[in-house]
C-alpha cells in the first residue's frame, strides 16, 4: 500500500516522539546487535511477545519503531475476526484459567462492557510499573479521554485495558461524482446540505434521481450500505442499551430508550428510500466499488481513511470528508489488555505504555488515519493542521477533532454486542424484504435482544 503522499513532517514528528520516549527503550551497544527477526520462541537473547488482535490495531510502522528501540523483543501478532477473538477465544482461555492466553489482547469497544464484568480475566494495570519511569495505569490515566478510559475499567475498578484510537465518525464522499450530477460538492456546502439525517436521505434521493436506469440496474447507489446509519445514530445519543444508574453494571434500557427506535426508524427510512447499494461492507464487491464509483458515500470512522486509500488508490484526490449528519460520531476503537495468563507481563506493559502514548498516536494518525484517544493532541498543530492530499487536501485532523469533541460519554454494558446484532438482524429483515412491517421487525429485534445472556 503506497504512502507516498505523506509529508516529510511525519518522519520528523515520529522521530521527535521516539526521542521523547526514549527512556522507555534506549538501545545499549550490547543489545543493538541482537536480531530476533526469525525467532519463533524465547531464547536467552530474545523474548517473543505474543499479541492477539484484529484489523489494524497493531500497525507495521510502529512495530518497526519498537524493534529499533527493543531489538530483544519479537512482536508476534496474530490477527483474527473480532468476534472470534473477543467473544470466543478470550472467554475460553479465561475459563481455562488463562491457558492459551497471549501476552497482549485487543478488546473492541462493543465488547468492553462484557469484559468489564470479568476483570479477573486480566491483569490489573494499576499494579504494573514500566521498567523505566516506574509508571502504572494510574499515572497514564490523565493522558486519555475520560469516556474512552472507562471502556477499560472493570466493574471492580481495576484497569484492564488502555485506549487505542477513537473511531471518530464523519462522511467520506466522491466530490467528483457529486459535481458531475450538479449537486453541492464542496465540503462545507455538503456538510450544510445534510446536517440532519432526514436531509442526508433527501440528498441521497437527489443523487439517485440523477442515475441512469442502467446504473440502478447495476446496483449503483448513493451510499455503500444503509445499515451503517444505525450505529451512527445510536452513538450520537447519551444512552444506548444501558443507563448509568450508579451501579457498576448499569441498567438495561433498550426497551424504553427512544434512541433505539430513532436509530432503527432512520435506517429503515434510508432503506425504503433505496439510496444504498446492497453490497456488504468488507466484501470483495465493496472493495471494488470504492474504485469504480459504485457508491459515492461512506460513513467513515477515522480508521476507514486508510482502508479507502488501500483499496482505491486510483481515486486519489477524488474523495473528500464532510461532517456526519447530526453532529459528532464514533465507530470503533479498542483497548489493549494483558490477559491473566500472559507469560511476559512486564514486557507487555512496557510495550502497551509506549505504543499508546501520545507521540505514537500522532504518528498513527498521520500515517494511517486512526484518530488519537489522547486529547493533548487535539490542539497540536501537527494534528489539527494536517491535510490529506488523498482526500482533496481535507483538513482531516481538524474535522475529526471537532467531531470527537462533540460526543458525550455512553455507558457500555455487558450485553452490548449481542443486542447490537439482534437489532441489526431486525433491520436486515426489512431491508431484504422479508418483513414488510417495520414495527413488527423492531419488535422481533427487541425480543431477540431479550435472549441475550
Amino acid at each position: 500500500m503506497s504512502k507516498n503522499w505523506f509529508s516529510v513532517k511525519v518522519t520528523a514528528v515520529a522521530t521527535a516522539g521516539l526521542l521523547a520516549l526514549g527512556a522507555l527503550g534506549a538501545i545499549s551497544p550490547a543489545s543493538a546487535v541482537v536480531d530476533c527477526t526469525n525467532v519463533t520462541a524465547d531464547t536467552d537473547a530474545c523474548t517473543v511477545l505474543t499479541i492477539n488482535s484484529f484489523g489494524d490495531v497493531i500497525l507495521d510502522a510502529l512495530k518497526s519503531d519498537y524493534k529499533k528501540l527493543h531489538p530483544e523483543i519479537k512482536l508476534s501478532v496474530k490477527k483474527s475476526d473480532l468476534d472470534a477473538l473477543n467473544g470466543t477465544a478470550l472467554y475460553t482461555q479465561c475459563a481455562a484459567g488463562g491457558a492459551g492466553n497471549p501476552d497482549v489482547a485487543a478488546v473492541e469497544i462493543s465488547y468492553s462492557g462484557f469484559w468489564r464484568a470479568y476483570p479477573q480475566c486480566f491483569v490489573d494495570l494499576r499494579s504494573m510499573r514500566t521498567t523505566v519511569g516506574n509508571k502504572s495505569a494510574n499515572d497514564l490515566k490523565k493522558d486519555y479521554l475520560p469516556w474512552r478510559w472507562e471502556h477499560g475499567v472493570g466493574y471492580n475498578d481495576s484497569v484492564i485495558g488502555i485506549p487505542t484510537d477513537v473511531g471518530g465518525l464523519e462522511v467520506a464522499y466522491r466530490w467528483d461524482l457529486f459535481k458531475a450530477k450538479g449537486l453541492p460538492y464542496k465540503r462545507d456546502a455538503v456538510s450544510a446540505a445534510w446536517n440532519t439525517w432526514a436531509k442526508f436521505i433527501t440528498f441521497g434521493k437527489s443523487y439517485m434521481a440523477k442515475l441512469s436506469a442502467k446504473d440502478k440496474k447495476a446496483n449503483v447507489g448513493f451510499m455503500d450500505n444503509v445499515g451503517t446509519i444505525y450505529p451512527a445514530v445510536m452513538n450520537q445519543g447519551t444512552e444506548k442499551y444501558y443507563t448509568n444508574d450508579g451501579t457498576d453494571t448499569g441498567k438495561l434500557v433498550y426497551k424504553t430508550n427512544p434512541r433505539v427506535r430513532l436509530a432503527f426508524d432512520t435506517t429503515v427510512a434510508a432503506s425504503n428510500a433505496a439510496i444504498g447499494t446492497r453490497i456488504g461492507q468488507f466484501s470483495s464487491d465493496w472493495n471494488v466499488g470504492m474504485s469504480k464509483g459504485t457508491f459515492a458515500v461512506m460513513l467513515a470512522p477515522a480508521w476507514m481513511m486508510d482502508y479507502i486509500k488501500g483499496q482505491a488508490p486510483d481515486t486519489f484526490g477524488k474523495w473528500d470528508i464532510a461532517s456526519v449528519p447530526g453532529g459528532g460520531g464514533n465507530q470503533g476503537g479498542s483497548q489493549l489488555t494483558i490477559p491473566k495468563g500472559a507469560k511476559h507481563k512486564q514486557e507487555a506493559w512496557d510495550f502497551i505504555s509506549w505504543y499508546l502514548a501520545p507521540a505514537q498516536q500522532l504518528k498513527v494518525f498521520q500515517i494511517y488515519g486512526l484518530f488519537p484517544s489522547t486529547p493533548s493532541l487535539y490542539k497540536d498543530a501537527d494534528l489539527v493542521g494536517f491535510k490529506d492530499p488523498f482526500f482533496n487536501n481535507a483538513p482531516t485532523g481538524a474535522i475529526y477533532a471537532s467531531g470527537v469533541q462533540k460526543l458525550k460519554p455512553i455507558f457500555e454494558g455487558k450485553l452490548q454486542r449481542c443486542i447490537d446484532m439482534a437489532m441489526g438482524s431486525a433491520i436486515s429483515l426489512v431491508a431484504n424484504g422479508k418483513e414488510k412491517k417495520p414495527a413488527k421487525a423492531f419488535a422481533k429485534g427487541i425480543s431477540d435482544a431479550d435472549k441475550c445472556k
